[in-house]
């Protein structure tokens, strides 16, 4: 394996609508907008490393269908490296979103084959090259198994700690998040955490960095915390994978050399640029794109400097 980066996780078949509202029992409404693409917590932040010039790879499941065919071109043709992503007897996810004009949005999605990949696969899956393993901790134990490669080995990794993983306990995810480079969670999963130097001394954590939706981002560090602010946006669109694209974004800075700041300056760029788009994958910049945002958002002697 040639990729620098390596995602783990889940796939699906994401399917976005923007109506004029959403219909009643038994009624029914036109979408004036769709968006039909791979989607995924896994799959949108290799899309959005990929995106930024860094080799990218997806190693993840999917079913015997036809939506599972789909998928996975669908990535390759977005750049993401699929030699990792194998077919398994059964269904696809599927994820239909529908947002309104008022800005109410509405998630149906099914649970399938396509959700992380067994522990056997990881135990077995080729690290050679990879400088950067990104997954999350949906199932703890799967998780924990690529966690002790990386460790092993020297890899760097990144969790994105949903909220639905914090119910499997601290303790389960203990072995998953021990010595982790970057813990990305969102506004939900850093209200459950509470205490979140704690959370970190105790996992050895060497940074998290916490979304804040419309506020941006902050990253904590054992030298301190900062918080970046986003950029204007033009309009808000849809935050459907917004958390994604930060992550994707953050590691292909990362592994690019630039610093905790720079990395994260440029993902809060592309994260509220993606915003302005329908569906997930939308809007993800590629790397020249954020660059520009950065630098419009972010005039040159403007803004947080260090941490």
């Amino acid at each position: 394996m040639t990729a620098t980066a390596l995602f783990c996780g889940d796939i699906a078949f994401d399917v976005a609508l923007r109506v004029p509202h959403h219909p009643d029992a038994d009624q029914k409404t036109h979408a004036f907008e769709n968006l039909v693409s791979a989607g995924g917590v896994a799959a949108n932040s290799a899309v959005a490393c990929a995106r930024q010039g860094v080799a990218t790879a997806l190693l993840a499941v999917v079913g015997d269908d036809v939506l599972g065919a789909y998928a996975t071109e669908f990535l390759a043709a977005k750049g993401v490296d699929v030699m990792g992503v194998t077919t398994t007897p059964g269904m696809t996810a599927v994820s239909v979103c529908t947002l309104a004009d008022d800005g109410e949005k509405r998630l149906v999605y099914t649970s399938s084959v396509s959700q992380y990949p067994p522990p056997e696969r990881l135990r077995d899956a080729d690290l050679d090259g990879v400088d950067w393993i990104h997954t999350s901790c949906l199932h703890p134990g799967a998780a924990a198994v690529l966690a002790e490669r990386a460790r092993a080995t020297s890899i760097r990794m990144s969790i994105d700690l949903e909220p639905a993983a914090l119910a499997h306990g601290t303790e389960a995810l203990a072995p998953a998040l021990h010595g982790a480079e970057v813990v990305f969670l969102n506004e939900q999963a850093t209200e459950s955490i509470g205490d979140l130097r704690t959370f970190s001394a105790r996992h050895r954590l060497k940074s998290v960095v916490c979304t804040r939706g419309l506020r941006g981002a902050a990253l904590m560090t054992s030298s301190g915390r900062i918080a970046v602010a986003p950029p204007p946006a033009e309009r808000i669109v849809d935050t459907t994978g917004a958390g994604d694209c930060l992550a994707g974004v953050y590691i292909a800075r990362s592994l690019s050399g630039a610093d905790p700041l720079a990395a994260l300056r440029a993902a809060v760029a592309s994260a509220t640029s993606a915003c302005g788009h329908l569906g997930a994958q939308g809007g993800y910049p590629d790397r020249k794109t954020t660059d520009e945002l950065v630098a419009e958002g972010w005039p040159e002697g403007l803004g947080p400097k260090s941490l």
